[in-house]
């Protein structure tokens, strides 16, 4: 027999009658069983009702039943001892169980050798500390002031479509477009550092790298070093940004490697180091195809630099011997950039000894092997060296306090996590990190007040404006400078390098020469007495410690 809910109680179908009739009192229901019970032994009752909910009611009140509640609703086992065999088949809900609550927050992975997780708030601060290390060092380059080097003027007053364009905004607009590129490269850095490792070490990285003689001296010099500075930080920028994506992504750091070393040579000697870093920032991700990515880059970045051979010639100047001391060289650039390459040594010393920093220690999550964080670092520190070993072996110091400049922007990432691993984890010395940085501030001001010394070339140029015309010829120590100041009255042609010794002797024999503008102590023997030419003015520097000879212009007669 089956059972039907009805109204909140339980009844048979059929003719309806009291239910009174069908639940005795309890006294009586207690005696009460079905004729099969013998089938299922003395102690079960009609249809197990307690398995069901049903109570006992009190004693002397009528029994009434109970709908059973979810949690006690269950299938019910049929009886099968014969045709005539009554049970209760009650209807059932399936209750789902609840599902367990999610977390209220899960700690997500720790970046390699990180302090902290990227977030949108850190990111701001970073950007925030980011912005006030660039102003610093804009600062620090626009202290620098004085008239045109012969470099520069040389640049402004060449034929090159580059430095045409550039000429057109005056030396000082040329100076401008130097600073915003160092400043780029800074911010390029800052970038690459926090990609390969984290934030604080980006942060610690631009700092150190922006008070550098180097940055500081190419931030205000109107050439195209800043310009290649900012090719070279913009391949290592993308090599960093592009190493978990497949080797094609490789593509977009060639264009910027290829065309640093058209910008200034000294950049060709850290395409293979550009080569090396497409490999080891991609091997974590790419395993094997790493080394496809770095082959790929290689190729297509030689390529490119055939073609600009073919186009535009090769670079002058990067296989130039001279006379100079090595050891004086290798000394010279151990004082321009020997603090950065030791706390990069540092850096790499402990990135090597430990990936992770230690204020998590439960965390996990996958990291870079021993050997890659050794090539790494080995890597990133020994490139620093390659512009003082290359210049020491030509013995040729030009510009090497610019080249040194080129190594430290790789070297400087390494540096900058050696400054983080220094102060701890949390910031717990700070102090470490803070005379780090004024060391390296205090020294970088220092030599760059020592090498940015341009001539004093305002007196002498004011003086020859008088003299000077297109017709003609005229004989000095800087052609450059007065080619560029005095371009409204002469041509570039008419200005001509001066020598010392019989070349002088001869040329003024010769009396070929209109003037003869010397940077000298003393006169020189050829123009002692000389009935061709007088001496017209002694213009002496207005800097009387910076070490520079006055000017001494003579005419002819």
């Amino acid at each position: 027999m089956t059972t039907q809910q009805q109204d909140g109680g339980w009844s048979e179908p059929g003719q309806q009658q009291d239910w009174q009739q069908h639940y005795p009192p309890h006294a009586e229901q207690q005696q009460q069983v079905y004729g099969d019970q013998q089938a299922y032994g003395q102690q079960q009752t009609y249809g197990d009702q307690q398995d069901y909910g049903y109570q006992q009611p009190y004693a002397g009140q009528p029994h009434i039943p109970q709908q059973p509640n979810p949690a006690q609703q269950h299938y019910t086992r049929p009886y099968t001892g014969g045709s005539d065999a009554e049970y209760y088949v009650p209807e059932y809900t399936v209750v789902e169980p609840e599902p367990e609550p999610e977390p209220g927050y899960v700690l997500p992975e720790v970046p390699v050798s990180a302090w902290s997780v990227d977030n949108s708030r850190s990111a701001w601060i970073s950007r925030g500390v980011l912005i006030l290390i660039l102003l610093v060092q804009a600062g620090l380059s626009f202290r620098l002031d004085g008239s045109a080097f012969p470099q520069e003027a040389k640049f402004l007053v060449s034929d090159g479509e580059l430095s045409g364009l550039v000429s057109q905004l005056g030396l000082g607009g040329a100076r401008a477009l130097s600073l915003a590129w160092a400043l780029g490269a800074t911010a390029l850095l800052f970038g690459a550092t926090r990609l390969l490792f984290n934030s604080r070490a980006g942060l610690a990285a631009a700092a150190m790298y922006s008070v550098l003689e180097s940055t500081a001296f190419t931030g205000r010099y109107a050439s195209l070093h800043s310009l290649s500075l900012f090719l070279l930080a913009a391949a290592l920028w993308l090599l960093a940004r592009t190493r978990q994506s497949s080797p094609a992504a490789v593509l977009l750091a060639a264009p910027f490697a290829a065309l640093a070393p058209f910008a200034a040579y000294a950049a060709a000697l850290y395409l293979p180091t550009l080569t090396v870093l497409a490999v080891l920032t991609a091997y974590r991700f790419r395993g094997a195809g790493a080394f496809v990515r770095g082959a790929l880059f290689a190729a297509v970045t030689g390529a490119l630099c055939f073609v600009g051979v073919q186009i535009a010639g090769t670079p002058s100047g990067w296989n130039v011997q001279s006379t100079d001391s090595a050891f004086h060289l290798l000394k010279e650039s151990a004082q321009w950039g020997g603090v950065v390459l030791l706390v990069a040594v540092i850096g790499a010393v402990g990135f090597i000894r430990r990936a992770r920093m230690g204020e998590m220690p439960w965390a996990e999550g996958s990291a870079p092997g021993a050997v890659r964080r050794s090539l790494l670092g080995l890597t990133m520190c020994a490139t620093a060296l390659l512009a003082p070993l290359y210049q020491a072996w030509l013995g040729n110091g030009s510009s090497l306090y610019v080249h040194v400049g080129f190594g430290l922007l790789f070297a400087v990432p390494m540096a900058g996590l050696g400054v983080s691993r220094m102060m701890g984890a949390h910031f717990r010395y700070p102090q470490i990190g803070i005379m780090i940085y004024v060391a390296t501030l205090v020294i970088g001001m220092a030599q760059t007040r020592e090498l940015y010394r341009p001539p004093d070339s305002a007196a002498m140029i004011g003086a020859l404006r008088e003299v000077v015309d297109t017709k003609g010829e005229y004989l000095t120590d800087d052609p450059e400078i007065s080619a560029y100041y005095l371009r409204k009255h002469t041509k570039p042609a008419q200005w001509h390098q001066a020598e010392r010794g019989p070349a002088l002797a001869a040329a003024v024999k010769k009396g070929s020469y209109d003037a003869i503008v010397l940077r000298a102590a003393t006169v020189p023997e050829a123009l002692r007495g000389d009935a061709n030419y007088r001496l017209l003015a002694v213009l002496r520097p207005s800097d009387k410690d910076g070490g520079q000879e006055p000017y001494r212009i003579w005419v002819k007669r």
